[in-house]
């Protein structure tokens, strides 16, 4: 398998590898799914690899995991006798659970890959997840890929580091511009200033660029608490003014507004309310 990475998502993964302090639970959320399992699998590549400075992407142990026959590394799949696409509670334990005291085989370490773990594991296989990620033996890693880490039950997400890749989505200038605008005015402790931001979009098709835009600025800031450097100045604005949570909310309230542009809504109505709501997020304590 090739990976397909995003330099700086790609730098990420490698990073948390070489640290020498890959947690016994990652969560990989963001991007698109294709990231998400490249990001995976270089992550277990690295967990199995025998070079001095993994991952090496060269050695038989990488090559192995890159191909997906290594026999430490587990990609846990739905269900054959379910159409829903998940893995049932006694398939996870008959099949994965009963086997993860069993020392690794060739790796100093037992990956489990859980792809789209959101649509993989019903809550009830999840908290049965639960005891072995509360007290995992020591050669034991999970990686859980998921488009939001939200999506997971409160009680994973706790016990795990989140690892959020950023969107790799081009835009233009006034769209940018636009994204400047309304992390000025969210910092800014003059509320006319956001709605000023706002109303100057004064069609659908601008709102959108400039949401989406402003929406990957909220990821990259996300990646910034990650671990990952920015030199983006608006984003470094957000840093300083707001913490995860806060950055999390945003994103979910920018998705709705988005959404809401789908449907025969009135743009003044649409940006007071997405102003309230930004500042209802910025400003609760």
């Amino acid at each position: 398998m090739d990976i397909i990475l995003d330099k700086d998502n790609e730098n990420s993964i490698i990073g948390l590898i070489r640290s020498r302090r890959i947690p016994h639970t990652v969560i990989i959320e963001g991007a698109d799914s294709a990231e998400r399992e490249s990001a995976a699998r270089l992550l277990a590549a690295g967990a199995v690899c025998t070079s001095d400075e993994p991952p090496c992407l060269s050695c038989n142990a990488c090559s192995k995991a890159l191909e997906g026959y290594h026999p430490d590394i587990f990609i846990p799949e739905p269900s054959k006798n379910l159409k829903s696409g998940i893995l049932s509670l006694k398939d996870l334990r008959d099949n994965y659970l009963s086997q993860m005291s069993v020392k690794p085989n060739e790796a100093d370490v037992k990956v489990y890959v859980f792809s789209e773990a959101d649509r993989l594991l019903r809550e009830d296989s999840q908290n049965a997840l639960l005891k072995t990620i509360e007290e995992p033996p020591q050669n034991l890693l999970f990686i859980f890929t998921v488009g939001s880490a939200k999506s997971l039950l409160l009680t994973v997400r706790s016990r795990a580091r989140i690892i959020t890749l950023r969107h790799t989505e081009s835009f233009d200038e006034d769209c940018e511009d636009a994204a400047a605008d309304i992390v000025g005015g969210i910092v800014s402790l003059y509320e006319y200033d956001l709605l000023l931001a706002l109303g100057r979009l004064s069609d659908k098709e601008r709102l959108r660029g400039a949401l989406t835009a402003f929406t990957e600025k909220l990821r990259l800031a996300l990646c910034f608490y990650s671990g990952i450097p920015t030199d983006d100045e608006t984003v470094k604005r957000l840093t300083r003014k707001l913490d995860r949570t806060r950055v999390i909310a945003l994103i979910d309230i920018t998705g709705e507004a988005v959404s809401r542009l789908a449907t025969n809504v009135n743009l003044q109505l649409l940006t007071a309310w997405l102003c309230s709501q930004y500042r209802r997020i910025t400003w609760q304590k």
